[in-house]
């Protein structure tokens, strides 16, 4: 894990100043909404209807990830 996250510190490193920032703010926002959080439930409840997807989507989520043939 540490080694994954000074890889994101050289990336990051080399982006422009503005942009360093706006993903620092992401970042911090994230771990201070997981902080909140109280448990997974919570977290699950927040992320709920924040992934734009098809209407059969939950129905035919074999179809679109494997491309299986649709269970119509």
């Amino acid at each position: 894990m540490i080694q994954q996250l000074e890889q994101a510190i050289i990336k990051l490193s080399e982006l422009p100043e503005t942009e360093q920032e706006a993903s620092a703010q992401i970042i911090f926002s994230t771990i201070e909404s997981k902080k909140q959080s109280a448990n997974a439930w919570d977290t699950l409840e927040e992320m709920a209807g924040s992934i734009e997807a098809l209407e059969d989507w939950s129905k035919e989520h074999d179809h679109y990830l494997y491309g299986t043939a649709k269970n119509n």
